[in-house]
């Protein structure tokens, strides 16, 4: 396919790279000769010098003819703008990363067909999203977010106290935008209303929104295992996390050195408690006893005070530290020094940006954990018969529904809902039947 990425920044640079290297016919533009000459030594791609503001620029870049134009300077202005401009001269998906998250009409990371840009990304939301779903794998075998992180399949073993052991599926109280899917016993993935009792070792899968899923989890777990959670920074990502956790965490704590912040983060976070004081003092985590955190995440806008603060909090004994990165590749140093919790911009927009690539039927799979099923995401067709439900699609045995995403939003269904066309389903099926899934899209489609 052919791709344009407009801004050769870092984010930008990263994107034409991993495009290239899948294959993808890539064209990088932006207005400084020092950035696409930099990006030039790093990457297999065609670079062009101009305006991405400009017609003309974009003209000159071929957009007319781009299966996805993605827009990624460091203005949110110039990235919608480009977007835009993109779409009316004919790209078949355009793309925008905008970072205020004012700019935003619902606290998704992602939303679509504002100003003619075909999807804004928020790169502070969608690594907020990461970060808390490493909180949630500590529990959860499996966590996969589908649909632009619009949609979140979360499988939740039941141990201990959890309160869903000895319940009918029905009965298993949940928060709303949250269903139970389907139950995962001895490897095998099974209808809700196949199980007349959930037993230890069974596994509830859960689908809903990401925030939701979160709640449900902390709350089948009890508060005894969900207690404490520390956040060092209150930038974007950071106070994003903290509200984020509130929801759902009996206490957390978010340290800040600047106590003009600080102030600020207590308004807005009224369930949070915050503190002025380097995250990085020794003196300053044993003084807010750090070590009684079950999570920490450094979320600071500095990869060597994250590191540092990760590695004190690890230290201290904290058992699950995670930690926000902004280099590509810095992820691997973590790692090397024993954090394995990462997440980061670049990352996160590209697997958002790869999954916006034109496509119709699979657009996404990946397996999930202990069941011998794949999670698929499926696109519906744009000329999808008339009258099409989810019953009608003729899917292999054992496929079961883990969701419907609709313009973006996930939406109620039942096997008699009427699908719409380019609808997202996340079904869950067996490897080998994916391509009769892709089948059945096919034969959804109206007959010319």
């Amino acid at each position: 396919m052919r791709v344009a990425v407009l801004g050769a920044g870092g984010v930008g640079t990263f994107l034409a790279k991993e495009m290239a290297a899948a294959g993808h016919d890539v064209v990088l533009v932006d207005r400084s000769s020092d950035a696409l000459l930099a990006a030039d030594e790093q990457a297999d791609v065609l670079t062009l010098r101009g305006d991405i503001t400009h017609r003309r620029c974009l003209a000159r870049a071929d957009v007319d003819r781009a299966d996805l134009v993605v827009a990624v300077t460091g203005n949110d202005d110039t990235n919608v703008v480009a977007a835009g401009l993109a779409s009316a001269l004919g790209a078949r998906r355009t793309a925008a990363r905008v970072d205020d998250p004012d700019f935003f009409s619902s606290h998704s990371g992602v939303e679509r067909g504002v100003l003619g840009a075909g999807l804004l990304m928020c790169a502070s939301r969608l690594v907020c999203d990461e970060l808390v779903r490493l909180v949630e794998r500590r529990y959860a075998c499996h966590v996969g977010h589908f649909a632009s992180n619009t949609l979140q399949v979360a499988a939740l073993p039941l141990k201990d106290d959890n309160r869903a052991l000895g319940h009918r599926t029905a009965d298993v109280p949940l928060p709303n935008g949250v269903r139970c899917t389907g139950v995962v016993r001895d490897g095998t993935l099974r209808q809700p209303t196949q199980i007349d009792r959930l037993e230890d070792d069974d596994a509830l899968v859960l689908a809903g929104s990401p925030a939701s899923v979160l709640k449900a989890i902390t709350d089948l777990c009890g508060e005894r295992r969900m207690r404490r959670a520390l956040v060092v920074g209150g930038g974007d990502v950071g106070i994003q996390v903290a509200e984020r956790l509130s929801f759902a965490l009996k206490q957390v704590l978010l340290i800040d050195q600047d106590p003009k912040r600080c102030e600020e983060l207590a308004r807005a976070l009224p369930a949070v408690t915050v503190v002025v004081g380097d995250g990085t003092s020794l003196g300053v985590l044993q003084d807010e006893h750090a070590e009684s955190a079950e999570f920490a995440i450094s979320a600071t806008r500095a990869d060597e005070v994250n590191l540092m603060s990760a590695l004190m909090l690890k230290d201290l004994g904290v058992r699950n530290v995670f930690a926000l990165v902004h280099r590509p590749g810095y992820a691997d140093v973590y790692a090397h020094l024993g954090v394995q919790g990462t997440a980061g911009a670049h990352d996160a927009i590209l697997r958002i940006v790869q999954r916006t690539l034109p496509g119709t039927g699979i657009v996404g799979h990946e397996l999930l954990t202990g069941s011998g099923h794949e999670l698929l995401e499926v696109l519906l067709p744009r000329e999808l018969r008339e009258g099409t439900t989810l019953a009608s699609l003729s899917l292999p045995p054992e496929t079961l529904v883990m969701g419907v995403v609709r313009r973006g939003h996930s939406v109620a269904w039942t096997a008699q809902s009427v699908l719409e066309p380019r609808d997202l389903l996340v079904l869950a099926a067996l490897p080998h039947t994916a391509r009769h899934v892709e089948r059945a899209v096919q034969r959804l489609k109206k007959r010319s």
